[in-house]
């Protein structure tokens, strides 16, 4: 199988100038590696194209401020691999991350596999509680495991089944949630995902996310936990208790309100989400409980 490597880009070039290069020497399985620049300001396009005439098989994508969802996806339909190794440009792969991943794929069933961030060892548990969509780490990090969702900064996907299910998901612009709400998606669909210790990579946590007002980012992931919770649940008394919950939401912040009509006026303006489901909530939940 062919692979590609995506590392997604947004005014990080000096995180580009620590991680590219081991990324591009880490991955001698890749048939390419392609930055897909999201319309950078600070010269990150210039490194690339300068590091490009010592390594032929780096390429560049440039867009006009997608956000992470679409950059990643346009990205990927441009790539050649039959598997898409995604990276944030803070990620710095240690040696084989992405061979030790490559046994797994032998089960045609599999979605794609996670890296383990040295440090922060942990694959993902989803579950439903207080009305909500909620995640946490698992316990166990010692070995393979399933995973909840794989991180779209650090994983592998395989290439038909990531485009099958359209991706991720724009509804969650300009970022947060898109690997969360694909990840269910691929288990209600009926996909495994799991998450291999052996495929070690650094993250730094120097994310160009970062550069937004703290205000800003707790906004959005407010709205879009709560559009991941109401677009992936159908379980009815899971609805019911969502209700209730939202009303003591309100009861004890009214600015919950602006969340709640932010998170309608974003599903408005968007299609309803792909998945083909054979796993009801319940039974895609207690593949996690401990």
């Amino acid at each position: 199988m062919k692979i590609s490597v995506i590392v997604t880009n947004w005014n990080g070039l000096s995180l580009l100038k620590k991680n590219l290069e081991q990324i591009v020497k880490m991955s001698p399985e890749a048939e390419e590696i392609i930055v897909a620049d999201d319309a950078s300001t600070d010269k990150s396009v210039d490194y690339v194209k300068d590091l490009q005439k010592k390594y032929p098989k780096l390429k560049l994508i440039t867009h006009k401020n997608f956000g992470f969802g679409k950059n990643s996806n346009d990205a990927i339909s441009k790539s050649k691999g039959d598997l898409v190794v995604l990276l944030n440009s803070d990620i710095f792969p240690h040696p084989n991350y992405i061979k030790n991943s490559l046994h797994h794929f032998s089960d045609p069933n599999l979605f794609g596999v996670g890296f383990s961030e040295f440090g922060h060892e942990n694959w993902s548990t989803i579950f439903w509680k207080n009305g909500y969509l909620q995640h946490n780490r698992g316990k166990d990090a010692s070995k393979t495991h399933i995973t909840g969702w794989l991180s779209g900064g650090d994983s592998i996907i395989r290439k038909d089944l990531f485009q099958k299910l359209g991706g991720f998901d724009d509804v969650y612009e300009p970022f947060y949630c898109e690997d969360l709400d694909l990840g269910i998606r691929a288990w209600k669909s009926g996909y495994t995902l799991l998450w291999e210790p052996k495929c070690v990579v650094e993250h730094n946590h120097e994310s160009t996310i970062s550069k937004f007002s703290k205000s800003f980012l707790n906004y959005v992931k407010e709205r879009n936990r709560l559009i991941s919770t109401w677009r992936n649940v159908d379980d009815p008394q899971f609805i019911v208790s969502n209700k209730i919950a939202l009303i003591g939401r309100v009861l004890s912040g009214p600015n919950y309100i602006k969340i709640i009509l932010a998170a309608k006026r974003q599903i408005k303006k968007h299609q309803a989400p792909i998945v083909f489901p054979k796993l009801t909530d319940r039974e895609v939940f207690n593949k996690f409980k401990l």
